[in-house]
């Protein structure tokens, strides 16, 4: 690595003080806090942050700055692509190996550059599951193994939904970053089922606010006053890759904006992409999404109001279920279980008849260990790992 490049990434990873600046500004700095960062984030001088025409790395920088994207680097060139996304884009580095031949990297969490990343996303010019699909083939990033990732994009571009559409400095036209719990599962996760309507009687003033996902290291960063601390800063969940049970956590408040235990709600997600999850409810999988054995609640804590959701996005057969608990003598609070099997548009409201192959080709994707095989000599490299997978190259030269 050069001196140029160590000096640049030195200097981009101070970070802005986006905080400070606020503070320190007029109302000119403050009404203009967003663009600044869409600059910051795209490269450019603020008065371009408005531009339609965006490069890969561009696009790339927002996605990231919205999902944990991972790069994972083994060749000069795909190592180049990640320095580029650190000296230009507000990658942190957070270190460099002895030989300097390779680096860790994140974006890390930042409101105000999230803030910024939505402002880019929501144009028209920017196609979300095209700029994913185009990451996922065109930069040495992680896939995620059972579509976790493919669960972020969908819950991102579903808030984006029920926020509505930015002003020119990049804040929402409705005037808050705020909203409605029950709209943003009802109408805008899922397709307006009628079996999801209760929500809007359960939850009638509850409210959620993230704007990015972050992921987190230990399985003792998702107890309740953490997820509420993170909630604060706009942050939800990605869990760890050894996390047992869930894949994900959106926390919300139950009755207002007051930020206290006693106002915390739950959604907790799994992804599956794999085709042995039908469309057929697996209770055991609902069970073992327990806020005390994941440790997120203490024995003796209140229970807290859940929205449990399975992804079975390789089903086949397409369908949503849902079950509404209301509060017992077992757990003390209202809880929903949704399976939702297949990634089609009459279940999910970001999945069109426009872009379903879009979703379906990202789905198919996220089975990272396929792309071994893929290209020439296909069942060839399938027979030198025998019996890895279902296809029959796995076993057919071995199983008489």
């Amino acid at each position: 690595m050069s001196l140029s490049f160590l000096l640049s990434l030195w200097l981009t990873n101070l970070h802005v003080r986006f905080g400070s600046l606020y503070d320190a500004g007029d109302d000119s700095v403050r009404n203009q806090i967003v663009r600044f960062a869409a600059g910051k984030l795209l490269n450019v001088d603020v008065n371009d942050s408005t531009t339609e025409e965006l490069s890969d790395d561009q696009r790339l920088a927002c996605l990231s700055q919205r999902i944990p994207i991972e790069f994972n680097s083994t060749t000069y060139v795909a190592q180049a692509s990640e320095r580029k996304q650190v000296e230009g884009h507000m990658r942190v580095c957070l270190k460099i190996d002895a030989g300097f031949e390779s680096m860790v990297t994140i974006s890390a969490s930042e409101p105000i550059l999230s803030e910024a990343a939505y402002s880019i996303m929501t144009r028209e010019s920017f196609d979300v599951l095209k700029v994913v699909k185009i990451s996922f083939e065109g930069f040495a990033i992680r896939q995620g193994d059972r579509g976790e990732y493919l669960i972020t994009v969908l819950f991102t571009m579903s808030r984006d939904a029920t926020v509505g559409l930015p002003n020119n400095d990049g804040r929402p036209c409705s005037g808050t970053r705020i909203f409605a719990l029950a709209r943003f599962v009802a109408k805008e996760l899922f397709n307006n089922p009628k079996s999801l309507q209760s929500l809007y009687e359960d939850f009638p003033d509850a409210k959620m606010h993230f704007n990015h996902y972050i992921k987190v290291h230990q399985h003792k960063s998702i107890t309740a006053e953490r997820l509420l601390l993170l909630s604060a800063r706009g942050a939800a969940v990605l869990c760890g890759h050894s996390q047992e049970g869930i894949d994900g956590i959106n926390p919300f408040l139950c009755n207002g904006t007051e930020l206290s235990r006693a106002n915390l709600g739950l959604i907790l997600w799994q992804a599956k992409n794999d085709q042995s999850y039908t469309n057929t409810v697996q209770q055991k999988y609902f069970n073992n999404m327990d806020p005390y054995y994941l440790g997120i609640l203490e024995e003796g804590d209140d229970a807290v109001p859940i929205i449990k959701i399975i992804f079975a996005l390789a089903s086949s057969t397409p369908g949503l279920h849902v079950k509404r608990h209301a509060p017992s003598a077992d757990y003390g609070a209202c809880v929903y279980e949704i399976w939702c099997a297949g990634l089609v548009p009459q279940n999910l409201a970001p999945v069109t008849s426009t872009n379903n192959n879009l979703w379906t080709a990202l789905l198919n994707a996220s089975h990272g260990w396929e792309q071994i095989y893929k290209g020439e000599n296909s069942d060839l490299k399938k027979s030198m790992n025998p019996g890895a997978a279902t296809d029959l190259a796995h076993w057919n030269g071995w199983v008489c």
